[in-house]
């Protein structure tokens, strides 16, 4: 199936729709509808979260649309234009090469056993088009705050993450709540097709990271330095880098070889 801002929203409501059932035996919790209450800990939370941007749930508190002022720097549009837009609308601004990858990510949060949704919190990393048609790589944190007994509050955390780290793909971070910390304990890569590296490509990228030239490469590998060039111009566009310094961090950062 072909994936678009409407599958890929269609996605994001089945990961929320519901949660207040569980089949399994678990404790069944409930999201908080006061209007008040919720308001009063977003507010709260915007101090939590200094530099970031606050979203509320579009699935889980359907009945109010909220967007920090904040949002408008990190997201790149005005606040007025985000508390209106549709669901398919915001993920319109996702990358088209992205959106597969992140309904993955929804899939694969679904998929996990349902329980405390304080327990668990999932970073997805993706790019997002600003007001000035230039994409941006976000953080987005799915953040479960309880508010009363078995009553949450559902809310994304958005970080413009541009100057930060390097956009290499879509990838999750899973963090675990312990000893009342959260600690990363998984990182998630979406199957990316496009991105699948070569035998051939593989070997060049390891070559790559031990700084042997492209000439050297050649020679190491019994083939010319033209189509070796080649396959490096092919590995820079697969992972989205410029240089070959570039390619070995993400040789380094991905494990390759």
């Amino acid at each position: 199936m072909r994936i678009n801002s409407e599958t890929a929203s269609k996605a994001f409501v089945d990961l929320f729709a519901g949660q207040e059932i569980s089949s399994h035996p678990v404790p069944a919790f409930a999201i908080e509808e006061d209007e008040q209450i919720i308001l009063s800990h977003l507010q709260f939370a915007e101090k939590l979260f200094p530099g970031s941007g606050l979203g509320l749930c579009p699935v889980s508190h359907a009945r109010i649309q909220y967007f920090s002022q904040s949002c408008e720097q990190i997201l790149g549009h005005a606040w007025a234009k985000l508390v209106k837009m549709s669901l398919p609308d915001f993920f319109g601004l996702i990358h088209p090469h992205d959106l597969p990858a992140v309904q993955q990510c929804f899939g694969f949060i679904k998929a996990q056993k349902p329980g405390d949704p304080e327990l668990h919190r999932f970073a997805i990393h993706y790019r997002i088009r600003n007001g000035s048609g230039t994409y941006v790589h976000i953080r987005n944190e799915q953040v479960a705050v309880r508010i009363r007994e078995k009553n949450y509050i559902f809310m994304m955390v958005y970080q413009d993450m541009s100057k930060e780290e390097k956009f290499y793909h879509v990838k999750m971070e899973v963090y675990k709540r312990i000893n009342g910390n959260y600690r990363k304990i998984h990182t998630y890569n979406p199957q990316q097709e496009d991105k699948d590296i070569t035998p051939r490509q593989n070997d060049i990228a390891t070559l790559v990271i031990k700084g042997f030239s492209n000439r050297e490469i050649a020679e190491q590998l019994g083939i010319s330095i033209y189509t070796v060039k080649n396959h490096k111009q092919m590995l820079f566009k697969k992972v989205n880098v410029r240089n070959s310094v570039e390619l070995a961090n993400y040789v380094q950062r991905s494990a390759i070889s």
